[in-house]
């Protein structure tokens, strides 16, 4: 994919001579137009195109463009999923316009939506909870399925999207295509593999099935799925804020957004669930706890609710492979995903602990009282510091075995 420097660029200043089927495109007529830069990407190009008869303006609109056959997923992807945002919550989002090829190259597609005058700020708490909430909401689709009808992109990451009545059959199929895309980057590693086989077999059919088992379900509700500070910002002279770029998909309304946070918070079972809200916590942004909490005023969590932690921890996967993708030049990414990320920390053996997660067998150790098992965390920084632990049958002297209500059986193995 083409970074946007190696685009050739739109004409600029005033009384731009467009392409002929961006002018068809445009809801304006027998105007001139006045073009210039507006905002930074290094996926598409971007500028605002203002509409004029005579002295007046008659519309201003920001487009963007991208060649090539992956450029016209991205642009198609944009228009679908913003005009299905702007269905439910139109005060919220850019009235998309639409969406094409030039005329002139046609290997050079673009997407054009209402121009929103935005504030380089981080909206306030009540304003990004009362427009993510709204989403929710008004979205919900108590027949429908989860998934979306096209391809979308997260900067120029495809999200493979499918139809489906189980979240977790969606989440997966999304997370098999990620992993892949970054596998071709990178190649393959057999360490990696290893854990993408644990992440795949075990941890979600845990933590995410028990959603729609036992006589629970999710409701599909329609989820922007990037909606990190950058692309949620204040209108200029307004109290609302604006939300835009959105990579949309009917879902969990916990799963919303990506989580950035570099390694898993540990919370006690009186607080939220952040799998939806995990940004709201990044250090890199100036955000934090009043945006859940806010949040919370709206929408509710998701049972079980003792499985937050984790839930958290796999969805935020999603984030640190997409990043992995799109700046294959940077190693960092690849070793927060590989190394220290998620993808090694989501736990082998699934242990909870007092709707904690004890990571793997080498973090923790079992003592014996009677016939019971204790476990114990040997990271104080994780729990600070663990009482009594739950019950655990003895399989023999190296492992131990509690089914989680009724769930599956999973084993904790111990180190020698």
């Amino acid at each position: 994919m083409a970074s946007s420097t190696t685009m050739p660029p739109d004409d600029l200043g005033d009384d731009v001579a467009l392409d002929d089927n961006i002018v068809a495109a445009l809801p304006t007529s027998n105007a001139t137009h006045f073009v210039a830069p507006s905002g930074e990407s290094l996926w598409v190009q971007t500028v605002k195109i203002e509409a004029r008869d005579g002295e007046n303006e008659t519309g201003a609109f920001f487009k963007k463009s991208a060649p090539g056959h992956a450029g016209y997923d991205m642009m198609k992807g944009a228009f679908e999923a913003e005009n299905a945002l702007y269905d439910f919550i139109p005060e919220y989002v850019p009235r998309p316009v639409s969406y094409g090829t030039y005329m002139s190259r046609p290997d050079l597609h673009f997407y054009i939506c209402d121009f929103v005058d935005l504030v380089e700020e981080v909206p306030s708490p009540t304003a990004w909870a009362e427009a993510a909430a709204a989403l929710h909401k008004r979205s919900r689709w108590a027949t429908g399925q989860f998934g979306f009808h096209c391809p979308t992109h997260v900067g120029n990451v495809l999200i493979d999207n499918i139809w489906d009545s189980s979240w977790e059959a969606v989440w997966t199929h999304q997370m098999r295509s990620l992993l892949h895309q970054e596998e071709a980057i990178h190649g393959v590693d057999e360490k990696y593999s290893e854990l993408q086989t644990t992440f795949f077999d075990v941890v979600i059919p845990t933590y995410l099935r028990p959603l729609e088992s036992d006589g629970r379900s999710v409701t599909p509700c329609l989820i922007h799925s990037n909606l990190w500070p950058g692309n949620i910002k204040p209108r200029r002279g307004s109290d609302t804020v604006c939300m835009f770029d959105s990579c949309a998909c009917w879902g969990h309304h916990e799963g919303k957004i990506f989580s950035q946070v570099r390694h898993w918070p540990i919370f006690s079972s009186s607080s939220p669930d952040i799998a939806e809200l995990g940004v709201c916590l990044n250090p890199r942004y100036d955000m934090g706890r009043p945006y859940i909490e806010e949040y919370l005023k709206h929408m509710p969590i998701s049972e079980p609710v003792e499985d937050f932690d984790t839930r958290i921890a796999i969805y935020a996967m999603k984030q640190h492979v997409v990043l992995s993708i799109a700046y294959p030049q940077d190693p960092e990414f690849r070793q927060r995903t590989v190394g220290s990320g998620p993808v090694e920390t989501i736990p082998t053996y699934p242990v909870r602990w007092k709707n904690r997660c004890v990571f793997t067998p080498e973090r923790c150790c079992v003592s014996e009282a009677g016939d019971d098992v204790i476990l114990a965390d040997l990271n104080p920084e994780l729990s600070g510091g663990f009482g009594d632990g739950p019950l655990w049958s003895k399989k023999d002297s190296a492992t131990y075995v509690r089914s989680l209500k009724g769930r599956r059986t999973v084993t904790l193995e111990l180190t020698q």
